[in-house]
């Protein structure tokens, strides 16, 4: 029991270090936080870790290399992925200029909160990158050694250690010291944004 505790620790330090790597859905969370409120960067910052619980199941369970191997998958994959990010990176540009909503007012309008989860989900879950990511990980602890609790502790941390980083970043990101900072350079900040998912979502497209 003891001799899989390596690898676990392995696979989650390897994790960790992805997770905290700025990527797309770092970008994701920083801009919602950032442009919108800090309840919806919450919220996106839950979509994405639970993407990153559904892919920890998918991948614990033999389903991602299964889902890896149909026909053509990694080139739908390639062409959903990279542009659900480019029509974001798009939308993003398009409303760098926009005036904010104070949060007191966007609270009374009633944002929903399915809006910000399910784009945070679908950001982790359509990334192409993603997916190669997570099969060559689970390589490494996957076998008929590793035992249920085992599979259930790694499916929890990933989830945890994903909510726990981008949940701080939200925080981070809307705090009162920042907040002064991004307004005054918002169009900036929020186009260098939007170009950078659309350069993700753009060399995805043409890998």
């Amino acid at each position: 029991m003891e001799s899989i505790w390596p690898a676990i620790l392995t696979f989650l330090g390897v994790f960790t270090f992805a997770i905290i790597s700025p990527g797309p859905n770092f970008i994701l969370v920083t801009n919602t936080a950032l442009n919108g409120s800090r309840r919806e960067g919450v919220l996106t910052a839950t979509g994405v870790a639970t993407g990153s619980g559904i892919f920890a199941f998918a991948g614990l369970v033999g389903l991602l290399p299964l889902v890896h191997s149909l026909p053509h998958f990694a080139l739908l994959m390639r062409f959903v992925g990279g542009g659900y990010l480019t029509w974001i990176g798009l939308d993003m540009l398009r409303t760098c200029r926009r005036e904010i909503v104070p949060e007191a007012a966007e609270r009374k309008i009633g944002v929903s909160a399915m809006v910000p989860y399910r784009t945070g989900m679908l950001t982790n879950l359509t990334n192409p990158k993603a997916w190669a990511f997570y099969l060559s990980l689970f390589t490494l602890v996957m076998g008929p050694t590793l035992p249920l609790w085992g599979k259930l502790f790694l499916n929890i941390s990933m989830f945890l250690i994903s909510l726990v980083w981008y949940v701080a970043v939200a925080y981070l990101v809307s705090s009162r010291t920042f907040q002064p900072l991004f307004l005054s350079w918002r169009p900036v900040i929020q186009g260098v944004l939007g170009g950078l998912l659309i350069a993700v979502g753009g060399r995805i497209l043409w890998d």
